[in-house]
């Protein structure tokens, strides 16, 4: 039975990687259509949140929480909103790629909080797995000139908020709520720190056009929807170590789409950082056979 509950962890935790890594290729396109981090972040959190309320309400879980289950969600949604704020953000400093790259310092990060935090050390076989995952990142990873420090930091500091956020949903009490009406609350609760954030900045504007508001609802109700709440389900089964290594496959998923559909070359450069995650991948999933 243990075997079967941490299975199923994993392919939610792989299910939201996938969904995860659709992300950047959208914001992108958004971007080209006047929008920019913030209004893509409010729009999508607040789309996603109305998504799963609907579907709280329709399977009969409702929206009510305790107090203690409200203040759980909302020490939750402070470093899945910052996260999101500086991700977002570094993608108007620095490609994508090198974005991602530096993003992907989380699995580190995680392991690293964990020893110091709850002293839970790392075995032989994750140690090997996050090698693996540093490479495969690594070698995605080329440089084309817009070399940005501010982005550079931006994308590094996004790592470490989420495997801040990953830590609180694996031992926080936030897991033992309903995962779809949790996953409402968190939605809405972003939504609303960012669009504070928006004002305190001053940046409040929204010159997104028909193509972009089209394509951020289309993220937020199917991808966004898809991967977060797999996500919150899979992490508390597997734990905060597995569920930042299984992760990785987000950047896999987001090069197989510019491969598939924006006619990207597969080259050998690329090939080999996705054979060290999806190795990576598989002996993780295989560490406890």
């Amino acid at each position: 039975m243990e075997k079967k509950f941490r299975v199923r962890g994993e392919i939610y935790l792989l299910l939201s990687g996938f969904f995860f890594g659709l992300q950047p290729f959208f914001a992108k396109i958004i971007y080209a259509h006047g929008g920019d981090a913030y209004s893509l972040l409010v729009l999508r959190f607040f789309v996603s949140g109305i998504v799963f309320a609907i579907i709280s309400m329709l399977i009969g879980t409702g929206m009510k929480l305790s107090k203690d289950e409200f203040l759980s969600v909302l020490i939750l949604s402070v470093p899945e909103t910052v996260m999101c704020i500086l991700l977002f953000v570094s993608y108007s400093y620095i490609s994508s790629g090198l974005a991602s790259t530096l993003h992907f310092s989380y699995p580190a990060a995680v392991i690293l909080l964990e020893l110091l935090i709850f002293r839970k050390k790392i075995s032989k076989i994750k140690l090997l797995c996050l090698i693996f995952c540093a490479i495969g990142i690594g070698v995605f990873y080329q440089p084309d000139g817009n070399i940005n420090i501010l982005g550079m930091v931006l994308a590094l500091a996004s790592g470490v908020g989420y495997a801040i956020y990953i830590i609180v949903l694996t031992h926080g009490k936030s897991s033992r709520i309903p995962v779809v009406k949790m996953s409402a609350w968190l939605s809405f609760l972003v939504a609303v720190e960012v669009a504070i954030i928006m004002v305190v900045l001053g940046k409040v504007r929204f010159e997104m056009d028909t193509t972009a508001v089209a394509i951020s609802v289309f993220m937020a109700a199917v991808i966004s929807t898809s991967a977060l709440c797999a996500f919150q389900v899979g992490a508390p089964m597997c734990g905060a170590q597995t569920a930042a290594l299984l992760s990785t496959i987000e950047p896999v998923s987001s090069i197989l789409l510019g491969v598939i559909f924006l006619g990207e070359n597969m080259n050998i450069r690329i090939f080999i950082g996705i054979c060290f995650i999806l190795l990576s991948i598989v002996i993780q999933i295989k560490e406890k056979k």
